[in-house]
């Protein structure tokens, strides 16, 4: 990214911008490259760099598109606020995801690799820097205030910051053949052993009689009223993505229109959460594939649906997020790195996404994924308390900033065989959220909020 940002561009930053502080009348006082305005901002025509780091609030924040050797943000010269770098520039390069546009590097489910992103390079995961910019403008914008007549005015979209809990509905049944099959395979060393081999066979003798007499036992992937007593407890509510069929491997092992799913969406729904699509991996790259998944929920769920996750988080930027709006979803939450927790595109507010090929800001709104349960123990594979430690990390960085923090939990991702301890874990997480005070929001609740 060479040439300094166009008029579209400039006013995406803008708008973003806006979600911190009523820009109004402001945006006429700003010279952004030029010009003489009370608020001047320099452009940068020049490449990225990842060796400049100046310091603010304690943290070394990158400066991508410097414009001096200057070690300030900013300063007051003869009533004017002049900042010594293009922070716009900065900003855009990663609200919009640049990187991403035209990399050619893949991981095996053909996904963005964080390997290989800016955000290890530079050792940011857990910086949102993005909202790093934008409280440095605004703290420029308030020491000019103290000289001059302008009024500045800041928003926070939450005095403490807003969780948003959502579960991905892969599987519904621990006892069905296929995975008590897979897991014999596994003991016998034909496929991957995810856990140590006396934990599976304990697991594999006690799942082969309830898979073969079904009802003689209670599914603990079919855990949806369990997990909602365990959310009110700490007066939370939550999004839950349904998979639909697509014929490949990885697809879901239920249908829309079976009555036990019918029945659990609907009291989902009647228990003041929301249902949204889980798009199957073919739906990533196909807006045929991705609206007829939709409209097959539709079918079967009576109700508005307006949000998206992506199956194993197969994500194209920006193809898959053309493919959610042209079917007529309203928000996608797949962005995240699958094999780190933290921010993706360095923000940790809800944004539009960029449309690079119609140089644009896309009508979706996404909400950045955080946390995802097979990213702490997966990937990562942390103890409890490094996950719970990076955890709260995350959530110190967004309540600084009144932003949203975003997790993910699969209802199958309880098996204590697995992971002795893991729902205690899960229930220290949420008991930590809600003592951090977060507003608990599904994801229609906060597009809701804002378009308020």
């Amino acid at each position: 990214m060479k040439e300094s940002l166009n008029n579209i561009q400039l006013e995406y930053v803008l708008f973003h911008l806006n979600q911190h502080i009523e820009l109004g009348y402001l945006k006429s006082m700003l010279s952004y490259g030029e010009g003489r305005g009370s608020i001047f901002i320099p452009s940068s025509d020049s490449s990225l760099r990842t060796d400049f780091f100046l310091n603010w609030d304690g943290k070394k924040i990158p400066v991508l598109f410097p414009t001096s050797d200057n070690k300030r943000f900013y300063s007051l010269q003869s009533g004017r606020l002049v900042f010594h770098h293009d922070l716009l520039k900065s900003a855009f390069y990663l609200l919009s995801c640049w990187q991403e546009k035209d990399s050619k590097e893949k991981d095996f489910m053909e996904r963005f690799p964080y390997e290989v992103s800016i955000q290890k390079e530079l050792n940011i995961i857990y910086i949102p820097v993005v909202n790093y910019y934008f409280t440095i403008i605004i703290q420029g914008l308030k020491e000019l205030a103290k000289v001059s007549s302008i009024t500045v005015k800041g928003k926070r979209l939450s005095d403490n910051g807003v969780f948003l809990l959502s579960h991905d509905i892969d599987r519904v049944s621990y006892y069905h053949w296929k995975e008590s099959a897979y897991r014999v395979l596994q003991l016998f060393g034909l496929k991957k052993l995810t856990y140590p081999r006396k934990r599976l066979l304990k697991a594999v003798i006690d799942s082969v009689i309830p898979t073969f007499i079904p009802g003689l036992k209670a599914d603990p992937h079919w855990n949806f009223k369990w997990m909602r007593d365990v959310e009110k407890q700490f007066r939370m509510v939550s999004t839950w993505y349904f998979l639909n069929q697509d014929g490949s491997d990885h697809d879901a092992k239920y249908l829309f229109h079976d009555q036990g799913i019918k029945n659990v969406m609907e009291y989902l729904h009647n228990d003041s959460c929301e249902v949204g699509l889980h798009g199957s991996l073919k739906t990533a790259d196909s807006v045929v594939n991705m609206s007829f998944a939709l409209s097959e929920l539709k079918k079967n769920f009576m109700y508005e649906v307006d949000g998206v996750r992506q199956h194993f988080l197969r994500f194209f930027m920006t193809e898959t997020l053309s493919n959610q709006q042209a079917a007529g979803l309203r928000y996608d939450t797949t962005l995240g790195f699958a094999e780190h927790e933290g921010y993706r595109n360095s923000y940790c507010y809800p944004y539009r996404p960029y449309d690079f090929e119609n140089d644009r800001m896309m009508d979706i709104w996404e909400f950045p994924l955080h946390v995802m349960d097979g990213t702490l123990f997966n990937y990562r594979k942390y103890c409890y308390d490094q996950a719970y430690n990076h955890i709260q990390l995350l959530l110190n960085e967004s309540k600084k900033f009144g932003g949203i923090f975003t997790m993910l939990w699969h209802n199958s991702f309880f098996d204590e065989y697995e992971f002795p301890g893991i729902t205690a874990f899960y229930l220290s997480v949420l008991k930590l959220i809600n003592e951090e005070s977060f507003e608990s929001y599904t994801g229609k609740a906060l597009l809701n909020k804002l378009s308020t």
